[in-house]
């Protein structure tokens, strides 16, 4: 019975010190949302949501509302990264 008394503390002590070891925080990571941008003009620049562009003939295109203007879009915050649509796509209606 002594020995128990001196065993169990013991024993509490090093199940404790194995559950910090097996217990993982698990991290959440950023949800990484892809976005593409238009030129407004004058060096400026407006994030958009991801367009499904899938083609290789003619600009890709976006009008900002039923009949708003019409904007190229580009993958990034550069006039050289145009996306690219099928032939004869109208452009795609967006409300930002």
């Amino acid at each position: 019975m002594k020995k128990l008394k001196v065993i169990l503390p013991m024993l509490v002590f090093i199940f404790a010190i194995g559950l910090t070891f097996a217990s993982v925080k698990s991290e959440t990571k950023p949800d990484i949302q892809s976005t593409d941008f238009i030129y407004l003009g004058n060096n400026n620049w407006q994030e958009i949501p991801e367009q499904e562009c899938q083609g290789t003939e003619e600009n890709c295109r976006v009008q900002i509302g039923e009949g708003g203007p019409v904007f190229n879009v580009y993958d990034e915050m550069d006039l050289n990264t145009e996306k690219l649509s099928p032939p004869d796509q109208d452009p795609t209606v967006i409300n930002l």
